[in-house]
């Protein structure tokens, strides 16, 4: 094979990867996006077993609240997911969303961390 050859079909590879890798990134994205539409979901804590009030707007910005008290985080869209700031000092939390029976679950390490639902 000819270095002409071996570097079009190295070409034609990374295409290919490219191509079928690309769906499954916008997928999560897309996902994040479907979050991030501006109304009220349910999220239900797993670990604490209690519900909140997510609304995540597109702009980035949003609000979680329960019957005591609001915040208002930040998030952006990743390949697998969403990241979330609760405050401006507090370290980013990523988790991979994924659409369940139940709703759309968000975890980390294999653990559902919550559950959206509308």
């Amino acid at each position: 094979m000819s270095k002409k050859s071996s570097g079009g079909l190295f070409a034609a590879a990374a295409v290919a990867i490219t191509m079928l890798s690309a769906p499954g990134a916008y997928a999560a994205e897309s996902l994040a996006r479907v979050v991030a539409d501006g109304n009220p979901w349910e999220m239900y804590v797993v670990k604490r077993r209690v519900s909140n009030i997510l609304v995540f707007k597109p702009d980035g910005g949003g609000t979680i609240s329960d019957s005591m008290v609001s915040i208002h985080p930040t998030w952006k869209a990743v390949a697998d997911g969403i990241c979330i700031r609760t405050e401006p000092q507090a370290a980013e939390k990523c988790l991979i969303l994924k659409r369940t029976k139940e709703g759309i679950e968000a975890s980390q390490g294999g653990k559902a961390v919550f559950i959206l639902k509308r």
